[in-house]
Parts: C-alpha cells; structure tokens; sequence
C-alpha cells in the first residue's frame, strides 16, 4: 500500500521527498543544538549516519502508510528545513506534524507557508484525508507557538515535551486542528 511520495508547492516554497543529498544538510542543521533542543525526537549530536538512518525510516515508515515526510526547498532548490506528517496507522484520520527550519532561515515565514501547504494537502489530497492534525510546541519557541497559531491551530492544554538532544521535559502546549 504505502503513501506515494508527493511534491507540495506553495507561493515560494517546494516540499518534495528528502533524498541521499539531503543527508548533508539534515545532519549539519539538526547538530546544531540551538535547532535539536527544540525537536523531541532529535539527539544531539546528530550526525550524517543519523540523517542517512532517519532517510531509511522515512521510506520504511512511507511504505507503512504512516508518514508524509518532506524536504522545504525555495524555488531555486535550497533545502531550508523539512516538515512531516506522522499517523499512528495505515488508516488513521489523525497525524502530528513536526517540522524544523535552518537558522539561517529564520523568520522568514518559510515555516508558516510549510505549514499552509501540509495542511492543504492532509485534508485535501491525502488518502486517508485526515480530519485532525496535532502539534506540540515547547513555551520556550515562541516562534513555533505564532507559526501554529497563524495556521489555525487551536492551544489545547499544557504538555511536556521530552527534548532527546537534552534529555530534559520541556514545559509545551498541545495544538490541533480539525477539517472543517
């Protein structure tokens, strides 16, 4: 069965599969501990046999049905982040999105339009369309919390957020957001 890979685009952003290219980008970002600490599941450090891992589990978790997984590249091809959809099933109407831009490319809206276009795509297009997608946001990113915000996810109550790159919970809050 699987999820067919998909390349989204938005006003100045592509998202496409990540590939064996991405691995070097993947690993230099994520080992930056300003970028990893934010990430629950990322450890620190993150190294290229990590990304080159994460790379197999993203087609193996594809081939599973439960993952949308893409790289955020600008029009001219610069990878700037990546951005995920995770299911707990094949068949689930409900994923968390995860999604982490370089520093360099900060507060820029890469982000925010990322977002925009997954969205689109998770209740429009995907087979399963999902009817709810979640988020968790640690306070301490604000700019995670206004790019959640703007996209129209709801706070819905405090969380914690275990940071692998740190090894310590971080206050958060939990978001959704529901097809209408």
């Amino acid at each position: 069965m699987g999820l067919a890979p998909a390349n989204l685009r938005s006003r100045r952003l592509v998202l496409r599969p990540m590939h064996e290219k991405d691995v070097a980008f993947t690993a230099a970002v994520l080992g930056d501990l300003e970028v990893s600490r934010r990430l629950a599941r990322v450890p620190h450090p993150y190294t290229e046999a990590d990304a080159r891992a994460w790379l197999t589990e993203v087609e193996r978790l594809r081939q599973e049905a439960v993952l949308d997984h893409f790289m955020i590249d600008l029009a001219d091809g610069q990878a700037v982040g990546a951005i995920g959809l995770h299911a707990e099933g094949p068949d689930a109407t409900d994923a968390e999105v995860g999604y982490w831009i370089a520093p360099a490319h900060w507060n820029k809206g890469y982000a925010r339009e990322a977002l925009g276009a997954v969205v689109r795509h998770a209740f429009e297009v995907r087979t399963p369309r999902l009817a709810v997608m979640h988020a968790r946001a640690q306070r301490a990113n604000p700019a995670s919390i206004r790019v959640l915000l703007a996209c129209g996810f709801t706070e819905e109550h405090d969380t914690v957020c275990h940071s692998a790159a740190t090894g310590v919970d971080e206050p958060a809050l939990h978001f959704t957001l529901r097809r209408a």
